[in-house]
């Protein structure tokens, strides 16, 4: 297995990852420690199959079920299908499904078709954005919890034509959480930022105009070019990320087909 990194802050290319053969412990061991340290892994996969793909997850923990998203059907329930063509595109900065009391610990895409230009995918590095930040805002930033909802995605979505009791439901559903403003990696130890514009709904023990300030302050700070890797997608290309260090966002800037299937590992609670 040999490992090139591809971005400064984040991001590395995996090659001689062989999928068709099965991994090993020790090539586990090897692909999740450069999961740690590189935080994107980039890794060429044209001939992977949703078996292989599941596999591959189960190989670095338990595989979930996703919330929302449409899936591939009886017994391959665990690879999600993000299709353009049903208006799937998370032009959004996010970390996946952080509504969850356990969001995902990694999440591994598979790109199936690409337009011929155009849905890339940027990157950034939470821990390097809270590095980053002033003493004085880190002090600030200590102790304080957020709420994490699907509210946000309902109401956008109630804007474009979707029924209210949509909206409702998200509301009122169970799918709601807290975790800390700034979170602690459960293996490194590093500290990062864990909000995002899309599932991060509001400070909690802020008054409102003070939280309402300073979570666009957060989101605009963790996605400076500084702390991103953006990736171009080539037929065939597996990313995995470690969904508690990075935050990312698929550009909706493309016109034609763009096909993924998807497998998250499920993580631990915030701390």
């Amino acid at each position: 297995m040999e490992i090139t990194r591809v971005g400064a802050a984040l991001g590395a290319r995996v090659e001689g990852l062989a999928l068709d053969r099965g991994l090993d412990a020790a090539a586990v061991e090897q692909l999740y420690a450069a999961l740690l340290e590189h935080k994107v892994l980039v890794v060429p996969a044209p001939t992977m199959t949703p078996d292989q793909h599941m596999a591959l997850g189960r190989a670095l923990g338990e595989i979930e079920v996703h919330a929302f998203f449409p899936n591939l059907g009886p017994g391959y329930e665990h690879v999600s299908v993000l299709d353009s063509d049903d208006g799937t595109t998370a032009s959004m900065w996010h970390s996946d499904e952080t509504f969850l009391e356990h969001p995902p610990m990694g999440t591994m895409t598979h790109a199936k078709e690409l337009p011929a230009v155009g849905g890339d995918t940027l990157f950034c590095s939470t821990a390097a954005a809270y590095q980053a930040l002033s003493p004085g805002m880190k002090r600030y930033l200590e102790g304080l919890t957020a709420v994490h909802d699907l509210a946000n995605i309902a109401m956008l979505r109630n804007r474009f034509g979707a029924p209210w009791d949509q909206l409702a439901e998200a509301i009122a559903g169970e799918r709601w959480t807290r975790h800390p403003v700034v979170r602690t990696h459960p293996e490194t130890g590093e500290q990062g930022l864990f909000v995002n514009p899309t599932y991060t709904r509001f400070i909690d023990g802020l008054p409102p105009d003070e939280g309402d300030m300073l979570l666009p302050f957060l989101y605009r700070h963790q996605a400076k070019e500084q702390f991103t890797y953006r990736h171009r997608w080539a037929p065939g290309d597996l990313l995995i990320w470690d969904n508690r260090a990075t935050m990312h966002i698929a550009l909706n800037d493309f016109e034609g087909h763009r096909l993924m299937y998807r497998v998250s590992v499920v993580g631990t609670a915030s701390r």
